[in-house]
């Protein structure tokens, strides 16, 4: 992500800090949330797939090359917080016993994110919606692309002096991706109620009670 993709949480760590944001880094986020908030407008009104880059740009009164100074793609638009998130759970990944089985790790290292994935509720179930009436397409394939991709990443670095690192790797990040769409798909079947990490949660225990045969917590 570019410089300017980063603004948002420029700011954020800004006034976490004490700091008043810059002036530069106040524009930023400005056109960055218009860009966004364009994009969404034409997504829930039209569908992901009938938007182009183009009107996107043109209803948040930019140029098509402002747009991609902020995000790579139309599909980057859906998750814009996405790279913070992986970036914060792959420290969080790091930080965790060496010698906890790599899934454990992932699933506390995702409690380090929650506060993140629940701050816009309203957000997320409209996303969940959207992709699931379009039927995903590429803005799925997006996410699980990129999630896969750094949560390999994150094992391959860990387990790096093991003869099957990569199958390792390649397993581990496709069994957590799983989760993550079923727990998402529970979530939404309840209508948004609750906490989304609690559902991914008690996904993950039902998982380990199919191999180990212990009774998951309710």
């Amino acid at each position: 992500m570019s410089d300017d993709g980063h603004a948002s949480a420029l700011t954020r760590c800004a006034t976490l800090y004490g700091m008043t944001p810059s002036l530069r880094d106040r524009k930023k986020d400005a056109t960055r949330q218009a860009i966004e908030d364009a994009a969404w407008a034409l997504f829930t009104t039209q569908g992901f797939d009938e938007t182009t880059i183009q009107q996107i740009a043109d209803t948040a009164n930019v140029a098509p090359r402002t747009f991609f100074r902020y995000f790579p793609n139309k599909e980057s638009v859906l998750y814009p917080e996405l790279d913070d998130i992986l970036d914060e759970m792959a420290a969080a990944f790091a930080a965790r016993p060496e010698g906890e089985p790599p899934l454990v790790s992932l699933l506390e290292s995702i409690n380090s994110v929650s506060e993140e994935l629940s701050r816009n509720r309203s957000r997320q179930f409209e996303r969940f919606q959207l992709l699931k009436h379009t039927g995903g397409g590429a803005s799925s394939g997006f996410l699980n692309e990129r999630v896969t991709k750094r949560v390999a990443e994150m094992i391959r670095e860990r387990d790096a002096d093991r003869p099957d690192c990569e199958l390792r790797a390649q397993i581990g990040a496709g069994v957590l991706t799983s989760l993550m769409a079923i727990s998402n798909e529970q979530w939404l079947s309840k209508g948004a109620e609750g906490d989304l990490h609690d559902e991914a949660r008690h996904c993950f225990e039902i998982m380990r009670s199919l191999v180990s045969n212990e009774i998951p917590p309710s």
